[in-house]
């Protein structure tokens, strides 16, 4: 049986949408205390409609469930299986343990590969294994790193239906079967994506666990990340490129190229943190968080467990509910670790965020952020694959996603959405045609570059 303050939570989270501003950091760490203290009380293949959704709250962030749980739902549960990574990154991470440190600022010294800190060992409001935890996240396992063929950004406004949204009708009506439910669309941009890893890979031993060795074009670098658009008309070649170091101390070098201005720009560690073209996004959101640990200060705040897609059962993220927001899917009870960031720069857009990382995979399955008043903004969820799978395979399908090895063992990006509680809108951001593959050199340096931004994809 839940003890009284799990009940309150639940209660006081069933009846309607949260406002914004009527649910603090404090509430949430409320409500994962009270998960703390909860024991499930469904087991696998259960299939959780609203009549029984009171079993599921407490493993549901109370400001994600009034999106989750509605009239017309259907959560199967569904244990995720075994989701450790390669024995690649298992070796690395026993050979170098014990020897990655955090400086007195926070940064990350002595790293090679494989997982820097044991979790394990991690204290509740420590603000050192705060510093320990986003290192874990910052070299989590993603083999080369990832590709998308498509990622597309759909603008979402709670309400009315998309019905005769010219996204539902394009490319051959491509797209029906993953928008059902209900919702009103503004905006749909699109365009590929591409991160190359090229340090702290421990599948590269015998070349000192980088790619090309650590020199030339990978010289100093962590990774090179590529976002571009190729529609709707108006921003159509617009791309961003971010470079970033191993020196956990400099700053990333960014680049945007905007076609109305024909010219490549370096952008600012702001731009980063705004809304990227008009959504509800920032480039430092991807992910969960993609940004620089150092630009923040960090706490590890404790365990929960949460339920979340893990491991979907579809090739691509299908939408159904009210606002067509929620991912129609198999949801798996996970062991997370949860974070928080303070950012540090005062015209940083949040107050506070916590991000909420898988214990076995280290990937991020919910965030939720907090504006300068303290008041709650934005909640993220996250949906994952795994790249063993056969449905994961089909990636090379209809998308014509690049090529996984097999054996890669990596929790793939499916989908980010987040919902922008303060203006009543949502951006659902699903990954199509995705893949984690091996890459070369000689074609990283044709695509990853800063000269390549003009040409576009």
């Amino acid at each position: 049986m839940l003890k009284p303050v799990s009940r309150l939570l639940i209660a006081a989270s069933a009846v309607a949408p949260l406002a914004a501003g009527a649910f603090s950091p404090e509430d949430h760490l409320a409500w994962l205390k009270a998960n703390q203290e909860a024991q499930p009380q469904f087991v696998d293949g259960d299939v959780i409609t609203y009549d029984k959704a009171d079993l599921i709250r407490p493993f549901i962030p109370a400001e994600q469930q009034s999106e989750l749980i509605f009239e017309g739902m259907e959560m199967t549960i569904k244990d995720a299986g075994d989701l450790s990574p390669p024995q690649s990154y298992l070796t690395a991470t026993e050979k170098f343990a014990g020897q990655p440190t955090l400086a007195s600022d926070g940064a990350i010294e002595n790293y090679t590969a494989g997982r820097p800190f044991d979790p394990t060992a991690f204290t509740a409001g420590s603000k050192e294994d705060g510093w320990k935890m986003v290192w874990n996240w910052m070299y989590r396992w993603q083999n080369d790193g990832l590709r998308s063929e498509e990622v597309h950004w759909v603008w979402v406004r709670r309400g009315g239906n998309h019905d005769g949204h010219e996204v539902m009708s394009s490319n051959g009506g491509r797209y029906q079967k993953y928008y059902t439910g209900g919702g009103s669309f503004e905006r749909a941009l699109a365009g590929p994506y591409q991160r190359v890893l090229m340090s702290g890979r421990a599948d590269l031993p015998e070349s000192n666990y980088k790619m090309n060795n650590g020199e030339g074009f990978a010289k100093n670098t962590n990774f090179r990340e590529y976002t571009g658009f190729n529609s709707p008309f108006d921003i159509a070649g617009t791309a961003f490129l971010i470079l970033r170091y191993d020196d956990p101390r400099k700053a990333d070098d960014s680049w945007a190229y905007i076609p109305s201005l024909r010219r490549v720009r370096r952008i600012s560690v702001e731009v980063k943190s705004d809304s990227l073209l008009g959504t509800d996004h920032t480039l430092e959101d991807f992910y969960g968080f993609n940004g620089r640990p150092m630009e923040h200060e960090w706490e590890y705040i404790g365990t929960a467990r949460i339920l979340a897609v893990a491991r979907s059962r579809h090739t691509d993220t299908i939408y159904y509910g009210p606002s067509g927001w929620a991912p129609l899917d198999d949801w798996a009870l996970r062991e997370v670790d949860v974070m928080r960031m303070y950012p540090q720069r005062d015209t940083h857009p949040y107050s506070t965020k916590f991000i909420y990382v898988d214990r076995q995979s280290g990937e991020s399955f919910y965030a939720n952020a907090f504006d300068k008043s303290g008041e709650l903004w934005k909640i993220w969820q996250i949906q994952k694959s795994w790249t063993e799978d056969e449905e994961y395979a089909d990636h090379r399908g209809e998308f014509k996603g690049g090529e996984t090895p097999a054996g890669a063992r990596v929790v793939a990006f499916q989908s980010i959405n987040v919902i922008d509680l303060q203006n009543n809108r949502g951006t659902l951001v699903p990954t199509r045609g995705v893949s984690y593959p091996d890459t070369e050199m000689s074609k990283v340096k044709r695509t990853l570059d800063v000269n390549y931004l003009t040409e576009g994809r």
